[in-house]
């Protein structure tokens, strides 16, 4: 892999008249492996969430790394876009996906199965990140595409409990997922 490698995460919501569980065996067995020859991704992975009685929104914070922003728009405004679209009604709420850029600022825990969703309350980036390495927690700081607001600022993922979290900063919500990670060699890259 080599160049910049850009980070963005979609919050993936169901349809309404399907389960979590429905919309996770879709997503793994048929939205997933559509996309994978179709895109250039470095990485992919879908953070399903495991706890059946939460419900923040979304049913899914996917992970995608990619080489380049403009390659993928490219993409989505053509055939590639098209075939995607058709297919997410089968088990996506569409109007309700929303997609933000990440920037990946701790790497330390990058497969812990809870995720913090935090809000920044006028909370220091840099105490955060030193908060996220100490305790080896993995930290993505999350800004918006567009003008539409990220539902949050930054994502902590660790094992087990978050740790404190320094002045100006606040847990939104608080989730286990189950990770599914494409696996590298199959990328189109």
């Amino acid at each position: 892999m080599s160049g910049e490698t850009i980070k963005t995460i979609g919050f993936m919501p169901r349809r309404p008249d399907i389960d979590r569980a429905a919309f996770k065996t879709y997503y793994e067995t048929r939205h997933a492996p559509l996309a994978v020859p179709l895109f250039p991704f470095r990485r992919y992975r879908r953070n399903h969430l495991a706890d059946a009685a939460v419900e923040p929104g979304f049913d899914c914070i996917s992970e995608f790394w990619v080489g380049s922003l403009a390659e993928i728009g490219s993409l989505m405004e053509g055939e590639v876009g098209d075939r995607m679209r058709a297919d997410e009604p089968n088990f996506m709420d569409q109007p309700r996906i929303l997609a933000v850029r990440a920037e990946p600022v701790a790497t330390g825990s990058d497969a812990g199965r809870t995720m913090a969703l935090l809000r920044s309350e006028g909370g220091d980036p840099d105490a955060l990140v030193n908060t996220a390495r100490q305790s080896g927690a993995g930290l993505d700081l999350l800004a918006p595409f567009g003008t539409e607001p990220a539902p949050f600022d930054a994502i902590l993922r660790c094992d087990g409990a978050v740790p404190p979290l320094p002045a100006g900063w606040t847990t939104a919500l608080t989730v286990t997922v189950e990770a599914h990670e494409t696996d590298p060699a199959t990328l189109r890259r």
